[in-house]
């Protein structure tokens, strides 16, 4: 299976099944956390199936442009709240996703990524 099979199949269990309730569950991440470094990880958690597994990730998973604005506006509102002294969004735009405008608008692809996963213990 691959990871983007991996991600569908997660989504799916978390109740991901469209647009809409992918942006809900975005959304209630940055309502329930405090700081914009449990909200990135949160959002990494949440298109990463296994996160407590994963011990590496080189690069970054790509984002179509849609999501990728949609989150960047969503960390532009949460920093000017809780992190005023900061560039408003610019822990998104400096490890968030990246964005690729040839990538379906709601769509995330992880070609750019690699992971490493811990040994799996016996």
């Amino acid at each position: 299976m691959t990871l983007k099979e991996k991600c569908d199949f997660h989504w799916r269990m978390l109740g991901i099944t469209d647009t809409h309730t992918l942006k809900e569950s975005i959304t209630a991440i940055f309502d329930r956390c405090d700081h914009q470094q449990a909200v990135l990880i949160e959002l990494y958690k949440l298109i990463f199936p296994g996160w407590d597994s994963i011990t590496e990730i080189k690069g970054y998973p790509d984002a179509g442009c849609d999501l990728w604005h949609f989150i960047c506006r969503l960390f532009q509102e949460f920093d000017r709240k809780h992190h005023p002294g900061c560039l408003p969004g610019g822990l998104w735009m400096n490890v968030g996703f990246s964005m690729d405008s040839d990538l379906e608008p709601w769509k995330v692809c992880f070609k750019n990524c690699r992971l490493k996963y811990r040994e799996p213990e016996y």
